[in-house]
């Protein structure tokens, strides 16, 4: 009787912990080592580069892009403003620049969040244009010891909306070391 009260116990836990992995209206990316949950509806488009995953959520009822960029290689916190001169200060420049050719003044403040409950550093880069405020939400930490910069894109009223949207993302992503490809090894001669 206890045995069987234990199991009833330990399966109710597994039930709530699995329905807690991936929302039932939700989607999930594996691949590369790097994975999170997104809800339905979202259009993913994913770009692989040499060094990098770049990945984009949109939706076609929005303006608002969810945007999760991973570097492939490890990274110590030693060496996090080196990573963050090297490619997020200019990928925050990039975003000021066409916030510029867009016809906004766009305004520039340090800003905080998690990623995967990591506390992650940023910048929010708002502005207006044709009279809609917006804004550039970028964010990075190191998660797993692979740097993760997420970017929030859109309209206000955007992303307030689809709040939810950009907390599932963000507190489920996860990163793993990428196993090193194993070579046959020679089989001996006979």
């Amino acid at each position: 009787m206890r045995l069987t009260i234990k199991l009833l116990v330990v399966f109710a836990f597994s039930v709530v912990f699995a329905s807690a992995q991936t929302p039932s209206d939700g989607q999930h990316y594996a691949k590369g080592g790097l994975s999170f949950d997104y809800p339905k509806g979202w259009k993913l488009e994913e770009t692989q580069g040499e060094d990098s995953t770049d990945l984009k959520l949109s939706r076609p009822d929005s303006d608002m892009l969810i945007q999760v960029f991973v570097h492939r290689g490890r990274i110590t916190p030693e060496k996090l403003p080196d990573a963050k001169k090297g490619f997020i200060d200019p990928y925050i420049s990039a975003n000021m620049k066409q916030f510029v050719a867009m016809g906004a003044t766009p305004k520039q403040a340090p800003d905080t969040s998690e990623i995967a409950g990591i506390k992650a550093e940023g910048v929010n880069i708002s502005a207006s244009l044709g009279g809609v405020t917006g804004a550039a939400k970028i964010y990075w930490a190191i998660v797993g010891q692979r740097v993760v910069v997420l970017t929030l894109f859109g309209p206000d009223t955007d992303t307030k909306r689809f709040a939810s949207a950009w907390d599932l993302v963000r507190t489920t992503i996860k990163t793993e070391e990428l196993a090193p490809a194993v070579s046959p090894s020679p089989k001996p001669s006979p």
